[in-house]
């Protein structure tokens, strides 16, 4: 699957170069059309630009259906830039069949594929000499029109019937001789019909593959009930457009920033022009965007009907998909694969903005020199995002999705039963189980797909079986049981399933059928079962025992240091813009101190982890320091490993270094040991990173008291006081410090002012009252004495 993707990602960047060549071959000026050169110029401009633009390529790595969808439009479109040219000829009818039947197959796959047919459809209009009539056209376009009605908009089946015998009868009448009362053997739209619904019967592949009860059957279309559910896509309810979940202007500003990073040039220089900042690369980013609009201005005046099918296409697919979408400024993932075709249609207008641009200036230069340097200069320059993307889009030493599978269902007991959220921390699981056949024993049961009859039957039928008892009729009444309680918390069926399995397991023994929670499942799913669990690494397990935080200390530790497996963890993240963090001097240096765990995959080198990485990844530094804490744990009956608490923590601070808590915590585990200048070389390590983190201050404050470093313990409580002026503790010891060690006169007038610009905004605090009179008595000369040279050097 994934060599599907990349093959026709590759296939698809073809048909850019294709389509530029065969829109540019269209263009005259007298007999003359562009040369041969230029043409292939722009088409290798347009092509590296999409080839290696930010959507295109994610979709050409993934095991996903997008890069086919691309191929398929881009092949359509150009089908229909073929069929013109013999619109009034027999050979028109069969590239509009092929076009038809390749539509209806995409179906299959992606049904947003379909949306190039509105291309065609203006073109058809356009061209007065064809085969077929505008009637065949119009009958054959309400036809797909009732069929994306039926899918998107889940319109009523009476009217999808109603529609489907009007055009048929329509084609039956258009295809009756004259004597029959017909129109004369016009059967365009029959056989037009017949090959999509042709290429709509692979969809019986699904009822096939369902019936085989494969382990991973989602929909489960074993029926004709079930696989027209999942035909109409009646899991995705249909919602008005009108109804806008934000508003438009966000929206489309939205659309545009992706439109903007899909050819994103290198060049990491800022400059100023007057009042405005530019960057390198985002100014840079104005040549591809630039090309594509000229694109558009010069394809209007060469030739408007070739223009008007791509505008079409590119319209609907970007901007119309906007205000049909109607995405929420709320979303979970980043949404621009939506808009990928249309993308790659805008790569098309580069390509023919590339070729006016170099056909124009050798028509003003009379000569090719100096547009045969420009599009040098312009291939070269669509290499650009090839090394802007480079890194964020290398998976080729990116295994932690798979490690983290391994990592989850490698400690599990025999036979276990895990609950998982969604599709991030499930489909990792389901890979290495039904591809690497690793861990088969084992039952992942999705939370978000539990609410499902569906679902819950094959959980109760499939191997490996979880103990429901109900029958499918139960099933189908519990799968609407939706309530909220009085304290507003909602139980869906899913939490009925979950109960009704632990009693069932209750009573065929518990043992039999150990109960496992990822660590990834939110917390407020989780409060209703958290007593009874026990933390084991990357799970929790379910114990008949209750009690508050509870932790398996041993099963913990043995698992992060001997079962996990670490490949790229340790390898270092990215910025925002993408670049990579080079390992620092100060997490080399700790980590040559502490031992890693087995096989840390520190050899790797540095790769690219994206957001959803970089949160899976917390969940490991989140298991580390609760090691820390649990080891740290003093109390009857607890043996405290301090050295084991700091090297765990440690370990969490190497794998997310940017988590505050984390960091306080060694901090503290530092100092606790005795180590308080380790403490604060830390601190400062990431006081560099995040100088305006006022807690980091305040922890560098104790920290520089117990080294015994006055100086900067009064530096360290300032900054505090700066950056969160409300914190009362950092004035009270701010007090302590510069009456005791700085009396001079200065340093008390400053810090009084302080104190009374804190009481204006606290006016009721006493403690700071009785600061703030401690300091006018030393000024006063009634407590030790306060000298304009007292106390050393002001720190």
């Amino acid at each position: 699957i994934n060599f599907m993707s990349g093959l026709f990602g590759a296939l698809a960047a073809l048909f850019i170069y294709l389509l530029t060549l065969r829109m540019t071959a269209a263009w005259r000026e007298g007999d003359e059309a562009p040369p041969a050169w230029i043409r292939a110029a722009g088409g290798l401009v347009a092509t590296f630009f999409i080839a290696f633009s930010d959507t295109f390529w994610i979709n050409s790595i993934e095991a996903e259906v997008y890069a086919l969808s691309a191929f398929l439009m881009g092949f359509v479109l150009y089908l229909a830039l073929d069929w013109a040219k013999h619109a009034d000829q027999p050979r028109g009818n069969a590239l509009v069949y092929l076009i038809l039947y390749l539509l209806s197959l995409a179906v299959g796959f992606h049904l947003g594929t379909v949306l190039v047919f509105p291309g065609f459809f203006v073109l058809a209009l356009l061209i007065r000499e064809k085969s077929f009539t505008d009637l065949d056209l119009w009958l054959v376009g309400a036809a797909l029109a009732l069929f994306l009605g039926s899918t998107i908009l889940h319109m009523p089946d009476t009217l999808l019937v109603v529609g489907t015998l009007a055009i048929l009868a329509a084609g039956v009448w258009l295809a009756l001789p004259t004597r029959y009362g017909g129109r004369g053997h016009r059967p365009f739209v029959l056989y037009s019909l017949a090959l999509f619904a042709l290429g709509l019967s692979v969809h019986v592949f699904l009822l096939i593959r369902a019936g085989q009860h494969p382990a991973i059957n989602e929909a489960d279309p074993a029926n004709w009930a079930n696989l027209w559910a999942v035909l109409r896509r009646e899991q995705y309810p249909f919602q008005l457009p009108t109804e806008r979940k934000a508003a438009l202007a966000w929206q489309f500003g939205h659309f545009f920033h992706y439109l903007g990073a899909q050819f994103r040039m290198p060049g990491e220089a800022a400059f100023s022009l007057g009042s405005f900042q530019f960057h390198a690369g985002r100014a840079l980013t104005a040549i591809p965007l630039g090309l594509g609009m000229l694109g558009m201005l010069i394809q209007w005046f060469r030739e408007k009907k070739h223009w008007a099918a791509l505008f079409t296409v590119l319209i609907i697919n970007t901007l119309g998909l906007v205000l049909f979408l109607n995405f929420s400024d709320q979303e979970v993932r980043e949404r621009d694969y939506f808009y990928a075709n249309g993308f790659y249609y805008y790569a098309v207008f580069i390509g023919l903005g590339t070729v006016g641009l170099l056909d124009s200036l050798r028509r003003e230069r009379k000569r090719a020199l100096w547009a045969g340097l420009l599009a040098v200069v312009l291939v070269i320059a669509s290499l650009g995002p090839l090394k802007q993307h480079w890194f964020t889009h290398d998976r080729s030493q990116n295994l932690i999705a798979r490690d983290y599978a391994y990592n989850m269902l490698e400690p599990l007991e025999p036979n276990a039963v895990i609950f998982t959220n969604g599709d991030n921390d499930t489909f990792p699981l389901w890979y290495i189980q039904e591809v690497e056949g690793f861990r088969k024993d084992v039952r992942v049961v999705n939370l978000s797909l539990l609410n499902t009859a569906w679902y819950m039957q094959q959980l109760r039928d499939d191997p490996p079986q979880v103990p429901i008892a109900w029958q499918n009729a139960d099933l189908d009444e519990v799968a609407t049981h939706y309530y909220r309680l009085e304290d507003g918390r909602i139980i869906q069926p899913r939490d009925e399933v979950i109960n009704h399995l632990f009693i069932t397991a209750q009573k065929r023994g518990w043992e039999k059928t150990p109960f496992y929670f990822a660590v990834t499942i939110p917390r407020e799913t989780l409060e209703p079962y958290l007593p009874y669990c026990s933390m084991e690494g990357m799970v929790y397990r379910m114990t008949l025992t209750e009690g508050k935080d509870q932790v398996n200390i041993p099963k913990l530790e043995e698992n992060l240091e001997h079962v996990f497996e670490w490949r790229g963890i340790f390898t270092d993240g990215p910025s925002s813009e993408g670049e990579a963090w080079q390992e620092s001097a100060d997490s080399a240096s700790i980590l040559s101190k502490v031992p890693p765990p087995d096989d840390p995959g520190l050899t790797l080198p540095s790769f690219y982890k994206e957001p959803t990485i970089t949160h899976l990844i917390q969940n490991y530094a989140a298991a580390w320091s609760r090691l820390a804490i649990e080891l740290d744990r003093e109390g009857p009956g607890l043996t405290p490993d301090p050295e084991g608490a700091v090297r765990a923590m440690e370990m969490a601070s190497l794998i997310r270094e940017d988590l505050t808590p984390v960091v306080l915590y060694l901090g503290y585990l530092y100092m606790k040991n005795g180590e308080p200048e380790r403490a604060m070389s830390t601190y400062e390590h990431y006081l560099e990173r995040e100088p305006d983190n006022w807690q980091l201050w305040a922890r560098y404050a104790q920290a520089a008291e117990g080294a015994d470093d006055r100086q900067r313990v009064v530096q360290a409580l300032r900054q505090v006081i700066a950056i969160n002026p409300d914190y009362e503790p950092a004035y009270l010891s701010l007090v302590d410090y510069v009456v005791s060690y700085f009396p001079s006169v200065q340093n008390l007038r400053n810090l009084r002012e302080q104190l009374a610009q804190y009481m204006v905004r606290n006016p009721d605090n006493t403690s700071i009252r009785e600061r703030l009179r401690l300091l006018d008595e030393v000024l006063a000369g009634e407590s030790p004495s306060a000298s304009p040279d007292s106390g050393g050097a002001t720190p």
